[in-house]
C-alpha cells in the first residue's frame, strides 16, 4: 500500500509500486448483448461456410475423372477379314421389360394390388424375382399404382400364372384392359 507521504519521495521505486498496485485493481467485464451474440453467430456460420466450401472443392477436384474419349482413326479398307470364330458363345440375356408401363388394351392381366407407388415398385421387383412378368401400372388417382401380371394371351398362361402366384400364398383377381 502507498502512502500519501510516500507519494510526495516520489522515488522509481515507489512510482513503480503505484502503476503495479493501479494495474492489478483494474477489472474488465466483458457484456455481451443480443446484437453481440448474433454478430459472433454469424461470422462463425460464415467462417464454417467457407471450410464446407474449400472441403467441397478439394473432394471435386481429387475425384475420379472419366478418361478422354480414345481418338478415332479412320482406316482405309485393304482385305475383308473373315468373321471371327467365337466357341463356346452364350446367348446374350434379353433385356429386362420396363418397371412402369401402362396396360395393353384387350389383354388380360393379373393384378396383384392397388397401394402406393413404394410398395407397388417393392411389390413388382419381389414379383419379378419368383419369375413373373410384373410391372406397375397408373391407378385410379395419380397416387394409387396397380401392380400387374401379364398380358397373358391365352388361358393356359393365365392359369399356370394364377397357381404360380396362388402357389407363394398371394391373392389375386383377373383383370382385362381397359376396364
Amino acid at each position: 500500500m502507498v502512502s500519501v507521504l510516500d507519494l510526495q519521495d516520489r522515488s522509481p521505486a515507489i512510482e513503480e509500486r503505484v502503476e503495479t498496485s493501479a494495474t492489478e485493481q483494474q477489472e474488465f467485464e466483458f457484456v455481451l448483448g443480443r446484437r453481440q451474440i448474433a454478430s459472433l453467430l454469424f461470422v462463425s456460420t460464415v467462417v464454417l461456410m467457407i471450410c464446407v466450401a474449400i472441403s467441397y472443392v478439394a473432394g471435386k477436384s481429387m475425384s475420379a475423372k472419366a478418361p478422354a474419349p480414345a481418338p478415332v482413326v479412320a482406316v482405309a479398307p485393304h482385305e475383308p477379314d473373315p468373321p471371327p470364330i467365337v466357341l463356346n458363345q452364350e446367348p446374350a440375356p434379353a433385356p429386362e421389360a420396363a418397371l412402369f408401363g401402362d396396360p395393353k388394351n384387350g389383354s388380360v392381366y393379373i393384378q396383384m394390388g392397388a397401394v402406393d407407388k413404394g410398395v407397388a415398385v417393392i411389390f413388382a421387383e419381389g414379383l419379378r424375382k419368383k419369375g413373373f412378368t410384373a410391372f406397375v401400372a397408373p391407378g385410379p388417382n395419380e397416387k394409387i399404382f396397380r401392380v400387374l401380371i401379364g398380358p397373358l394371351p391365352d388361358p393356359a398362361s393365365y392359369a399356370k400364372a394364377k397357381d404360380g402366384v396362388d402357389k407363394i400364398g398371394l391373392s389375386t383377381f383377373a383383370r382385362k384392359f381397359p376396364n
